[in-house]
């Protein structure tokens, strides 16, 4: 009961575009791969269609509204009469359309829209998924909102999925049929190997870090014309830069680039800037540190799947620094 009403509340978001453009496609690929979320999604949509407004001229609680949404969707067919405050309706009008337009960016910037209809959807929630093992015995860890399409059965010459946000890939050996994740005008080409690809819209930039084995990076333009590309060996990181249409090489100096995955994260005199930026992309927070002071401290620790809280006591420990929590941001002050 508890997670449906859960799963109604980020869908609910979802409906009235309130929900940022990463949670968007999260919800919007567990909707089309979950079938809890998808039975969900078409009665609240049901509901708001049905729904009858009264008057143009009168304001638009989303908040009540959808409250009302909720609770009225399992006790009755009948439509919804919303109650009309705080809010103009254009707004209402207004959010929904960004909602579709955010939707709409995010599949045609990452070629959602283009795999055929047979593909299969699997898409993280707000927690790291399950692994994914695919047909031929690759298997791709997903992070948090992150989805991935592949064929049930990939064909006799190629194995080819499409994805974004972020995920580990360990790739099975296959010299005869080369795997390519496309990740907007980006494409990864190994033929068996390992990897962790971060490729978030939000960020602009496609990023693959190589664990084993090499690949091959490349972006390319209408055509499937590769544009520019680099090799990555063992310790290399390769990132795309979607503003300028840049692609670079360098070697991999974040030790905890895997941290979301094995939890493991390992300090040996890392600024406190370092060290908040690797717990942000492991537990899903933010920190404000209004002292820049703050950030060139140094911190030598190791964390191995220890909790949130644990680790901010480490840091308030040794630095003696305050952090104070509002929602899922923390401001960090001495």
């Amino acid at each position: 009961m508890f997670e449906n009403l859960k799963i109604k509340k980020q869908i609910v978001r979802f409906l009235a575009g309130e929900c940022s453009g990463e949670e968007h496609r999260a919800i919007s690929g567990l909707i089309e791969s979950n079938p809890r979320y998808h039975k969900i999604h078409s009665q609240l949509q049901k509901t708001w269609h049905s729904t009858r407004l009264q008057g143009d001229d009168e304001f638009y609680n989303t908040d009540n509204a959808w409250e009302q949404v909720i609770n009225r969707i399992d006790s009755t067919k009948e439509p919804v009469v919303l109650t009309m405050q705080q809010r103009p309706i254009r707004k209402i009008v207004y959010s929904v359309a960004s909602a579709a337009a955010v939707l709409l960016l995010g599949f045609g910037i990452f070629h959602f829209m283009k795999p055929a209809t047979d593909l299969k959807t699997y898409a993280s929630d707000l927690k790291i998924a399950a692994p994914v093992k695919l047909s031929d015995g690759s298997v791709i860890h997903l992070n948090k909102n992150s989805v991935i399409k592949y064929p049930e059965k990939f064909g006799q010459n190629n194995r080819e999925v499409y994805f974004w946000g972020e995920a580990f890939f360990a790739i099975a050996s296959d010299k005869t049929r080369p795997f390519v994740i496309e990740a907007g005008e980006t494409r990864i080409k190994v033929l068996g190997t390992s990897f962790n690809v971060r490729a978030y819209e939000e960020t602009g930039r496609v990023e693959v870090t190589v664990n084993t084995g090499s690949v091959l990076f490349y972006y390319v333009d209408e055509n499937e014309t590769a544009l520019g590309q680099v090799t990555l060996s063992v310790g290399d990181k390769g990132v795309y830069d979607r503003t300028t249409g840049h692609i670079s090489k360098s070697l991999n100096t974040d030790s905890n680039f895997l941290g979301w995955k094995t939890g493991v994260l390992v300090f040996d005199e890392a600024t406190l800037g370092e060290v908040f930026s690797a717990i942000s992309s492991r537990y899903g927070v933010s920190f404000n540190v209004k002292d820049k002071q703050l950030d060139d401290l140094r911190l030598t620790a190791t964390f191995d799947n220890e909790s949130l809280d644990s680790i901010l006591q480490v840091v308030q420990l040794v630095h003696s620094v305050k952090f104070t929590k509002t929602g899922k941001d923390y401001l960090v002050t001495k």
